[in-house]
């Protein structure tokens, strides 16, 4: 079994560019896969942060509040 690069919540965060309390709310709530090496240190693998960011792809646009289409701009 090969075993991936285990990552700290500072390296995903700065993969993901944003803050490590958001890496560790998506690991809290179960959105973003991740092990415990003692007490309080949390490791992301590679392949997980892989498999998170494949499942964020291509989401679809949100709309704007008030349920009006949130605006797009055509660069031709």
């Amino acid at each position: 079994m090969a075993v991936s690069r285990l990552l700290s919540v500072a390296q995903v965060s700065a993969k993901l560019q944003c803050a490590r309390s958001t890496v560790r709310k998506l690991v809290s709530d179960g959105v973003l896969r991740a092990t415990r090496v003692g007490t309080r240190t949390i490791r992301i693998s590679e392949v997980d942060l892989r498999i998170y960011l494949d499942s964020r792809a291509n989401m679809p646009a949100r709309t704007a509040p008030c349920g009006q289409p949130a605006e797009v701009h055509d660069d031709q």
